[in-house]
């Protein structure tokens, strides 16, 4: 099933309507290659799936649309349990003991690629807000799309966090209220939002935005 069939916004947009995942809000044109089966056996070899069952409880939130005053901030996010490619359970949601910051990537997308590495040299700079969890959620796999299959394209970026592979009909993204790709949901330690943000930005945007996503924090 495509992202496109989904009716989910494109890479960068906030647009809920677009028709194809090869636009983005900025102009830039995501690229769709063939892509060689020698990598999805290779995946399929080490016990990989790039779709994984997604469970939600809890209300989803209301589609991000970019608005200043978010309604979902203040709000209990639902608790999303699935797991990584290699099938080891992960949950986001509900009680944590560190605030948590998931990123959801479509490995096709320009702007996540744009934005895993800025948040990689984040990490390694010591920039990342301190005892701030991060989890990132694979979502929108297009077999088609360059970068595929998205466990390679994780690995090879040199991701250090935990991964959550979406399943087929994007549950976790929809269900976090995500219209496009990347998309950054805080979680405070009582599993209610902090702040929603689509979109890639400048590493000092992004620090700014998680300072004060977490300065709200009731941790």
């Amino acid at each position: 099933m495509t992202v496109a069939s989904l009716a989910i916004g494109a890479c960068g947009s906030s647009d809920a309507s677009t028709d194809a995942p090869a636009e983005s809000s900025g102009g830039a044109e995501t690229s769709a290659t063939a892509v060689a089966d020698t990598s999805a056996v290779s995946a399929e070899a080490q016990g990989l799936q790039q779709n994984r069952p997604v469970d939600v409880e809890g209300g989803s939130l209301v589609p991000y649309d970019g608005s200043a005053d978010d309604p979902s901030v203040g709000t209990p996010a639902p608790v999303i349990s699935g797991a990584s490619f290699d099938g080891t359970p992960i949950t986001f949601g509900g009680p944590t003991e560190n605030p948590t910051l998931v990123v959801f990537l479509a490995h096709w997308c320009p702007h996540c690629n744009e934005e895993v590495p800025e948040l990689i040299s984040l990490n390694e700079s010591g920039d990342l807000p301190a005892g701030l969890d991060v989890i990132g959620v694979s979502t929108g796999v297009e077999e088609s799309g360059e970068n595929f299959p998205p466990s390679e394209w994780i690995d090879e970026e040199g991701w250090p966090w935990p991964t959550m592979a979406d399943d087929e009909e994007l549950a976790a993204i929809r269900a976090m209220g995500g219209t496009s790709f990347p998309f950054l949901t805080v979680l405070d330690t009582d599993g209610t939002v902090l702040a929603r943000r689509a979109g890639t930005a400048p590493a000092a945007d992004t620090v700014a935005f998680l300072d004060a996503a977490l300065a709200g924090s009731g941790s």
